[in-house]
């Protein structure tokens, strides 16, 4: 029997197959330390545990693009993060960021159309390019992991559709220059491509220089983005996040949207709405601690180099001393130390590991140290 020709180009999610695979390794009464998940290890806040619980009554259809009390909210609150005149009607809210940049290729995507892609890169855009037939095109970003506006407009072709700008940045947790996104806005002014922006780690900021991509890029008419909760609020397993776009694409969303999933969870829309009315989290202050901990401890590595993040939860490291297979890196280092790191081929970066740092001090202290002893005696 012949299944879709498209889904045998397509690989497993590797960062939650890893995931998955600590869990199962921690049932089995393991000593394991899991430092692959792109998620808080915080519990969801009370005070949006306590809004939800009023809401529990609430079980039926939603509009599809999501109610318009938290549609409304998210386009104020949009309004004034990125300076862009929004209302409702430029928003659809989703069953998580995923599912945003699914639907939103699945709108604007035609067979052979090709989409640039800045690598290093988060795993699912480029498979889920592939479901929709177009063509992810791999753009090398700076070896600071900036922009490289020079390799973007080498790699502009009549069949670009689309650039992905993810700060910031996951693996690496870099954020992109104001100055490289100015290059870049006059590189796209004449150009009628969309530019989506993932912004779902734009809460999670150490750096006073960040600065939205989208702020820099709004005069172009074809901007999407992409954002939710899962990050900032660890809301993570709620799935809930939202598309902010002209209404075309909205509409279009919502379309596609009501063939699928129809709406997102009643109760995580409600979730979302607390997040909004209380947007101040603690967490921010606890992951600049550990940043700044691990940062300490990793400087004592020998022939491990690495960029300090200034955004997002991950330290992106350079083990190319060691070995140039990480694949192979990260399967010893579990073997011996039971520490679960992601390899850099699931991010096309071949000789990098991710070390996600949203654990606990306690575990984090460990977790460097079995590393430090395994890297000394690889």
């Amino acid at each position: 029997m012949k299944l879709n020709s498209k889904i045998s180009k397509i690989k497993e999610s590797q960062t939650l197959k890893l995931n998955a695979k600590a869990i199962g390794l921690k049932k089995q009464g393991l000593d394991i330390i899991n430092l692959t998940a792109g998620e808080l290890d915080f519990d969801t806040p009370k005070v949006i545990q306590n809004e939800v619980r009023k809401k529990l009554a609430e079980n039926k259809y939603t509009p599809v693009p999501g109610l318009t009390e938290l549609r409304k909210n998210i386009a104020s609150s949009v309004q004034k993060n990125y300076q862009i005149k929004t209302s409702k009607k430029n928003i659809v809210v989703t069953a998580g960021g995923k599912q945003a940049l699914y639907e939103v290729f699945q709108t604007i995507l035609n067979p052979g159309d090709e989409v640039l892609i800045p690598i290093p890169a988060w795993v699912s855009y480029e498979q889920q390019v592939l479901l929709t037939g177009g063509k992810p095109v791999f753009v090398p970003l700076t070896k600071t992991f900036d922009l490289d506006v020079s390799e973007i407009k080498k790699h502009f072709t009549k069949k670009t559709k689309a650039l992905i700008l993810n700060s910031p940045h996951n693996p690496t947790g870099a954020i992109f220059t104001k100055k490289n996104l100015e290059v870049l806005k006059k590189l796209l002014k004449n150009k009628s491509i969309f530019v989506i922006c993932d912004d779902i780690y734009e809460k999670l900021v150490f750096s006073k220089k960040y600065i939205l991509p989208s702020k820099i890029l709004k005069p172009c008419k074809n901007l999407i983005i992409i954002n939710g909760f899962s990050k900032s609020h660890a809301l993570t397993g709620w799935r809930i996040g939202y598309v902010a776009a002209n209404p075309d694409i909205v509409e279009t969303i919502a379309k596609i949207q009501s063939q699928t999933s129809g709406n997102a969870s009643v109760i995580s829309q409600y979730a979302a709405l607390a997040a909004l009315k209380f947007p101040k989290t603690d967490y921010l202050q606890i992951l600049q601690k550990r940043r700044r901990l691990v940062g300490r401890l990793l400087n004592d590595l020998p022939k491990i180099s690495f960029n300090f993040p200034e955004g997002s939860f991950y330290f992106f490291l350079n083990i190319k001393k060691i070995d140039q297979n990480s694949k192979q890196f990260c399967q010893r280092l579990l073997k011996s130390t039971g520490i679960l790191l992601v390899p850099g081929e699931a991010f096309r970066a071949r000789g990098f590991v991710r070390l996600s740092f949203a654990a606990s001090e306690k575990n984090l202290k460990t977790a460097v140290n079995r590393l430090r002893n395994f890297v000394e005696n690889y």
